[in-house]
């Protein structure tokens, strides 16, 4: 029986030496009953909280699927999972692929592991996260730093009478809190933050993670209170527990929620003071004054082109103005680009749907041209498939007649059995890597154009003008549109007022999205799905000039 070894450590828990300590315990333990080590694998310094963001597990799971291994040994079921969600899942996955779970904590894991120790590990979770949130407020009480570092201000390190390190304790970085009062004292004299990150950035000075200045790293956000304006360390403030941290379960991205004030933990700390309390009350009074303005809301709903729209001087992206037109954001944020073209955004929707409805309905010449490059891919990969396919069918029939040479070895009591019985098993293993090659190749020979694309193109075209005129359905056409845009980018035009605007496409991604029905359809009725994306055609944007 095959084994393979996973082992995992969390940065805030463990050092990276624990990896190779799992590995040896696991391999001890492997070898003191018998079986090989067909692979290992590892995940460091990722947490065991959510399965999506941990290739070794996932790629674990993938190679326990094509058959490599029955085995899978780890240190305890906690390195494979804490939660209860996932731990099921890999359970389940590992058990429908033939796989089992031995811990060397655990023994063989059991249904009855998976819903015990999930539900205590779920618990050590919570648990360890309650404890942390005691130690941080303990230390925010005693007037320490519970996280990071700010800028304007140094970490200090001594050595204690017990050996240990001392931790949140901060002195003031005369260089950069020198950079903070010059930041407070120009927005109270009017400057406002677009202006000052650039002048920041013309003379070379370095932002807080060492690149340039934006006007959000010196604004930041009122409701999470961050940024240089609003961080209250400057006035000689610890603030603690503003808000609360989770993991989105979708995504595993950790998502911030504000706390009501009547649940912060405030220290005062006047050693640490960079800023002069009139100065302080002065920005917040500027800050408030434009916080009530319209044009300094949120924008929540969701443009046709939101992402998708760049400066066509420099490249970066062009964000929403006065909620009514894009304009270069490394202009306005960081004064790195000098572009004075702008669009409204009404405008630049209304050229892109025009656009995409005359390349949609109007150009049957690249749906044929298309077709023709498509047909010539696949024809070529079919031939290199057919080629591969002879190859691998004279190697498989090479080591079938190398195990069966090994099993007459054998069966013929010619000899000591455990002198072949290495070379059967590798013989084996290779055999399942050369069929599941075989089927690859066989299922990537059946791939096809549909032969009438083009009605169907034509049909989807109207469907999707259909859409549009429809308010209920129009949140479904705008990420259709969004997924046949790569990206849209705005030029100085040769009039005045009028920039030249140009969308780059995935022309494969136009009549993948044409012929979506003809696929679903032969997947339901169980035969062949009719795809057009082939690597090395039409994947590259094809750009039109609107």
């Amino acid at each position: 029986m095959r084994a393979a070894i996973y082992a995992r450590y969390s940065s805030d828990m463990q050092s990276e030496a624990s990896i190779e300590d799992q590995v040896r315990l696991c391999r001890e333990r492997a070898g003191a009953d018998g079986f090989p080590i067909a692979r290992v694998f590892s995940d460091s310094a990722i947490s065991g909280g959510f399965l999506k963001n941990r290739p070794g597990m996932l790629s674990l799971l993938e190679h326990a699927r094509s058959g490599e291994f029955e085995l899978v040994v780890a240190e305890a079921l906690d390195r494979i999972s804490r939660d209860q969600e996932d731990i099921a899942a890999i359970f389940k996955r590992l058990n429908h692929a033939g796989v089992r779970i031995v811990t060397l904590v655990e023994g063989e894991i059991s249904e009855l592991h998976i819903g015990l120790k999930g539900t205590m590990n779920a618990l050590f979770l919570k648990d360890l996260a309650q404890k942390t949130r005691r130690g941080q407020r303990g230390r925010v009480e005693a007037g320490k730093i519970p996280g990071g570092n700010s800028y304007g201000f140094e970490m200090v390190r001594t050595m204690q009478d017990d050996g240990s390190v001392t931790t949140g304790e901060r002195t003031i970085n005369a260089a950069e809190a020198e950079i903070v009062r010059r930041i407070f004292r120009e927005y109270a004299d009017g400057v406002p933050p677009r202006k000052i990150a650039s002048r920041l950035n013309d003379e070379g000075i370095p932002s807080p993670r060492g690149g340039l200045w934006n006007a959000s790293t010196i604004n930041g956000s009122r409701q999470r209170r961050n940024g240089i304006l609003n961080n209250e360390l400057y006035r000689g403030r610890i603030i603690y527990n503003r808000q609360t941290f989770m993991k989105d379960p979708e995504t595993g991205k950790r998502l911030s929620r504000p706390n009501p004030q009547s649940k912060w933990v405030t220290t005062e700390v006047p050693h640490l003071r960079i800023i002069d309390e009139e100065t302080w009350e002065t920005v917040q009074i500027i800050k408030d004054r434009y916080s009530s303005l319209r044009g300094n809301r949120r924008q929540t709903k969701k443009r046709l082109l939101s992402g998708l729209v760049r400066c066509g001087a420099c490249g970066g992206n062009m964000t929403i103005v006065n909620r009514e037109r894009y304009s270069c954001s490394a202009k306005r944020e960081r004064g790195t680009c000098s572009s004075p073209v702008g669009i409204k955004a009404a405008e630049l929707e209304k050229r892109v749907l025009d656009g995409l409805r005359e390349i949609l309905h109007g150009r049957q010449d690249l749906i044929e041209e298309f077709a023709i490059a498509y047909r010539e891919e696949v024809e070529r990969l079919r031939r290199a498939s057919t080629k591969d396919g002879s190859r691998l069918q004279k190697e498989l029939a090479k080591v079938q007649r190398g195990i069966d040479r090994c099993l007459a070895y054998i069966t013929d009591g010619d000899g000591d059995p455990g002198s072949v019985r290495g070379s059967l098993k590798e013989l084996e293993n290779r055999k399942r890597v050369v069929e599941r090659q075989l089927r690859e190749a066989g299922a990537e020979s059946k791939v096809e154009l549909h032969p009438n694309v083009a009605e169907h193109y034509r049909r989807k075209v109207i469907e999707l003008q259909t859409l549009f005129s429809d308010d209920a359905t129009r949140p479904q056409a705008m990420e259709i549109v969004r997924s046949l845009i790569d990206h849209v980018s705005v030029h100085r035009g040769e009039t005045r007022g009028k920039p030249d605007v140009i969308l780059a496409g995935t022309l494969a991604s136009i009549l993948d999205y044409a012929c979506a029905e003809t696929k679903n359809a032969a997947s339901a009725e169980g035969g062949v799905g009719r795809v057009l994306l082939v690597a090395g055609v039409g994947f590259e944007p094809t750009t039109f000039r609107l």
